[in-house]
């Protein structure tokens, strides 16, 4: 790999034995520059800015490999690429065998007459997609958009790498996935198998089909197609004769099929379906995918006592409230996300009781491990197509290339039941609507108006799902709904009223809409993380280097508000760091509590989804994220996962001088549990304690009372639920703002019970405990409540005898 010189011909570029640099594949410029120690780390300090230029300059890539007299005898050979970022021109031997303008979009490209026994060359081009996407926006025009360089709603390439309001810019370019040469006298060009299950649940139907690509003679005679069960054992086998035919499709029934479930709700069983090749000289090709069988339904109906439709999502026949967060790329440069770094992110997510995923727009169409994990861990997702704040064109070409990318993307990843609804863009409907340009009586002709995308969003790739995967839902955008893609009674909604409206995180209950797609409160990643990339003497407030690793714009000044209204503000960094966190936590506890009440029963779903913005982050930043780069874990992670358990109970003051109580059982059977009420003074003396016997029906929550307890900054109330002696869920209701509570030091005690167990008790109530003991510990729960008479046991994942700290509002 060098970068281009582009005053010299570009064959004898290529020619030159100076400045040339190992190269991974997959991997990109930026890493590879890095290994070589041409560039500094590009996430510490300021040095992104250093590293601009990366993006304004052409790359080349070359490199040789072998062919034998047996590999060049069979009947094809053909060059895969996996994934070229961005515009790329590739030559084999000198011959220029493809050009790419999309990074979405897999080549495959016959070279059996281009290949030599021995030694063989391969060149490629890298252009800079900065500058090629300004000369397309100054041929095309400028169109609107929020984040990043203009030009980028031109090109075919993750749109973050031009920068987000939680990422840098760094324009990669290189092969970010595998290439591979294939040689082959026949293969499976594609399985599809669009299974169907029965409404009663009692049967599935499998329909294979099969396409079959034959380059010599009779080197593909007969299909074998088996079917394994999650056990191993073989389920259903048929074996189809080709008779010369490129496709053949059978149709195999199986009954009582083992059902994949969301892991909130189930198990996640999954089938194998095998297909194998065969010709006179035996196996020619096998083709293996792994499938959940499920029923899926987005349920779009009239409700009881509210206008519009619900919009939940329905597995086995069950209706799920979908809690969960936003996902985007783990790294600004995605070839070094590993599978097992994808499973530490995939797990934080289920063990937080999170059961969805939303792949967001602006990201990528997500490596296979990302979903083959989906799929063994129960996670649901919401897989938007690459789009995302901005107003994109619509153009013949550009509409082409977005076929193409649509099309390898949905065959690509329609097997696997993680996926739950096809979602044409992120934020598109909403800037239109912000520009006045978004007018739902026009239905035709769409790439003559102000709002050419229309044209991809409800009609390109509608029909493509249509076409080639009918078994899920298709939804114009996120949010999209209404008259307005802001209308909370039709479709999903994003609420960015709270944030970047300025609106108190209190009024999150009141926000609600029928599906919450995001929603999200800054804070400060952990002090461990921000050591790692802020020099010593910017470790302070508002120093040049935090005030940089936040990117959305007047972040430090959205974020002041929240904090002057809510906590007295520390001064120092450490203290800064818990009070964000604090925020964060409350602010998103606050609307999930508040949403997941709504969902009240059948007919009743009105509130049916809250996904968090955002799960994860592409490098070490001030943002939304419930868990930073480094994977250390933000305290509102650990109050979202109390208010998505399985049974959470609630409290919210209704009026200055009462309180309402509610529970939720997120389990589809009934269960009979004891509800107690307790109110504590600051000083530690339990002023009431009430318990009474309730039966809360299953997936759905229950209002249980109303009391009268008028607001006083000396008194906590706390709830608990109790089944069959243990404490299976709590709340607790303080006076807020809670910069005018004058907290007592609560004794807090922490016990060691062994290695891995402690006990946290207080004499006197202690608001927001954080435990610490370094980075390998895995707590099982943090950010607690800590009220008299209430001692938690906290599993504490890895402790041994490391010294525990703990910190909690005003201390």
């Amino acid at each position: 790999m060098k970068q281009r010189v582009p005053e010299v011909d570009l064959t004898a570029d290529f020619a030159t034995t100076e400045s040339w640099l190992p190269a991974n594949v997959p991997g990109v410029v930026h890493l590879d520059l890095l290994a070589a120690g041409q560039i500094p780390e590009p996430f510490y300090a300021l040095n992104e800015q250093q590293l601009q230029w990366i993006g304004e300059r052409d790359w080349l890539y070359r490199s040789t490999f072998e062919i034998t007299a047996e590999e060049l005898a069979e009947a094809e050979l053909a060059l895969c690429f996996d994934g070229l970022d961005t515009y790329a021109t590739v030559w084999l031997n000198g011959v220029q065998i493809l050009t790419s303008d999309n990074m979405f979009v897999p080549q495959r490209v016959s070279v059996k007459s281009l290949l030599r026994v021995g030694s063989n060359d391969l060149h490629i081009v890298f252009e800079s997609a900065l500058l090629r996407g300004q000369q397309l926006e100054a041929q095309y025009g400028k169109l609107p958009l929020w984040n990043g360089d203009s030009s980028r709603l031109y090109v075919r390439k993750a749109q973050y790498h031009y920068g987000w309001d939680w990422g840098p810019v760094f324009m990669t370019a290189g092969l970010w996935r595998a290439v591979r040469l294939e040689a082959y006298n026949a293969r499976l060009a594609n399985v599809h198998c669009p299974y169907e299950v029965a409404e009663d649940l009692a049967s599935a139907l499998l329909p294979v089909r099969i396409q079959v690509e034959e380059l010599a003679a009779d080197s593909a005679q007969e299909v074998h197609v088996a079917l394994y069960a999650p056990s191993g054992e073989l389920v259903v086998e048929r074996t189809l004769a080709l008779q010369g035919e490129q496709v053949v499709e059978t149709q195999l029934e199986i009954s009582q099929p083992e059902l994949w479930w969301p892991h909130t709700h189930g198990k996640q069983p999954l089938y194998r379906l095998v297909t194998t090749l065969h010709g006179t000289q035996g196996e020619e090709d096998r083709h293996e995918l792994r499938l959940g069988l499920r029923r899926l339904r987005l349920v779009q109906q009239a409700l009881q006592d509210e206008p519009g439709s619900s919009f939940y999502f329905e597995i086995n026949n069950t209706p799920i409230f979908c809690g969960g967060s936003n996902w985007i790329p783990a790294d600004s440069f995605t070839p070094r996300i590993s599978r097992d770094r994808y499973r530490q992110w995939l797990q934080l997510a289920v063990d937080g009781n999170q059961n969805m995923l939303r792949v967001w727009g602006g990201g990528i169409y997500e490596d296979p491990a990302f979903y083959e994990l989906c799929d063994e861990l129960g996670l649901m997702v919401w897989q938007d197509f690459m789009f995302a704040c901005g107003l994109y064109p619509a153009h013949t070409e550009f509409q082409q290339s977005i076929r193409a990318e649509a099309e390898a993307a949905v065959c690509r990843l329609r097997h696997h039941p993680s996926i739950v609804i096809w979602c044409a863009n992120n934020e598109d409907y909403a800037i239109a609507e912000s520009k006045g340009v978004s007018d739902p009586q026009i239905t035709e002709h769409f790439e003559q108006t102000a709002f050419p995308a229309r044209a991809l969003y409800e009609q390109l790739l509608p029909a493509v799902c249509a076409e080639l995967d009918a078994t899920r839902p298709y939804w114009p955008g996120s949010p999209y709904g209404g008259v307005r893609s802001s209308d909370p009674t039709i479709g999903d909604v994003h609420v960015w009223s709270v944030w970047h409206g300025g609106l108190p995180y209190q009024d999150y209950p009141r926000l609600a809409g029928r599906f919450v797609s995001e929603f999200g409160m800054q804070a400060f990643p952990v002090l461990e993380t921000i050591q790692e990339f802020a020099p010593p003497e910017e470790l302070y407030p508002q120093s040049r280097t935090l005030d940089y690793h936040n990117k959305a714009d007047g972040g430090p000044g959205l974020m002041a508000p929240y904090l002057v209204n809510n906590v007295r503000v520390p001064a120092d960094l450490e203290g800064q760091i818990y009070a964000t966190q604090l925020v964060q936590s409350e602010a998103l506890s606050a609307a999930i509590r508040g949403w997941r009440r709504r969902w009240q029963g059948p007919g009743c779903e009105y509130t049916a989804g809250a996904l968090v913005w955002q799960l994860n982050d592409c490098y070490p930043v001030m943002s939304w994220a419930l868990v930073d780069y480094q994977l250390r874990i933000k305290p509102a992670y650990y109050t979202i996962a109390r208010e998505l358990a399985p049974l959470a109970v609630g409290l919210s003051r209704q009026s200055p001088d009462s309180v309402a109580i509610w529970a939720v059982n997120g389990d589809t059977a009934e269960v009979q549990i004891e509800l107690e009420l307790r109110t504590v003074n600051l000083g530690g003396e339990v002023l009431s304690e009430h318990r009474r016997t309730v039966t809360l029906a299953g997936n759905r929550s229950r209002e249980l009372d109303v009391i009268q307890q008028p607001q006083n900054d000396q008194e906590v109330l706390q709830a608990r639920l109790w089944r069959d002696g243990v404490v299976v869920a709590r709340a607790t209701l303080w006076s807020e703002p809670y910069k005018y509570l004058t907290l007592p030091d609560p004794q807090l005690s922490v016990e060691r019970l062994d290695d891995q167990h402690i006990r946290v008790s207080a004499r006197r109530p202690a608001k927001g405990v954080w435990l610490e003991a370094g980075a390998t510990v895995k707590w099982s729960d943090n950010m607690l409540d800590i009220v008299p008479g209430d001692p938690q046991i906290i599993v504490a994942s890895g402790l041994g005898d490391q010294a525990i700290q703990a910190r909690w509002l005003d201390k």
